[in-house]
């Protein structure tokens, strides 16, 4: 990944010939995908460490944007909708990634962007969180009131007409050092809602 993000800078020419043909085999994925009656494409790109984008947000722009923009709109012309993972902070690079034409969202960490303002922002762009409590500052704490605090926050917060809630196991809990009975603890809370 290294030697990649220095081509960013030092090889234009071939990482744009590079760029080219990854975006041409993924629009072949969405246009098959639509045509085997799919709702959706899920792209998961880690754009984020905990407190900045592993790149600039100009050079996203200049670089990735006109890519996401033309892969995104493959979608949408074909009805599906567009949910993008990123793990980090990428506060950043999300305005374009809306420009872009996002669906949802899938994020592991959300209260890394401050969850009331990411709500805001969700909701003024009519995005969708799909997410579980955090996976690193609340999940793995085994504190049940602490957890299930957190996911009738996100309920309150990101779910409604605006926008829009999915909540989400997180794939691999033995992995961050949870008990199942702590995302249970979750799910819980989560279930308040749909009372």
């Amino acid at each position: 990944m290294e030697v990649y993000l220095e081509d960013l800078a030092l090889e234009r020419e071939n990482i744009d010939k590079l760029h080219e043909v990854v975006v041409e085999v993924l629009e072949g994925i969405i246009i098959k995908a639509a045509e085997c009656g799919a709702d959706g494409i899920s792209f998961a790109e880690d754009w984020g460490i905990q407190d900045r984008t592993l790149i600039s947000p100009d050079m996203f722009k200049d670089i990735f944007l006109p890519h996401h923009k033309r892969l995104f709109k493959a979608a949408r012309q074909r009805g599906l909708s567009v949910e993008m993972h990123s793990c980090g902070y990428n506060w950043a690079i999300l305005p374009y990634l809306v420009e872009a034409g996002v669906s949802a969202f899938q994020f592991d960490q959300p209260t890394l962007y401050g969850m009331e303002k990411l709500a805001e922002f969700l909701q003024k762009n009519k995005v969708v969180l799909k997410s579980p409590v955090d996976v690193q500052k609340v999940l793995p704490t085994g504190d049940k009131k602490l957890i299930q605090d957190n996911a009738r926050a996100m309920g309150r917060l990101f779910g409604g007409t605006k926008g829009g809630f999915i909540a989400q196991n997180y794939g691999d809990l033995h992995g961050i050092g949870v008990k199942p009975e702590w995302n249970m603890w979750a799910y819980e809370a989560f279930m308040e809602f749909c009372k």
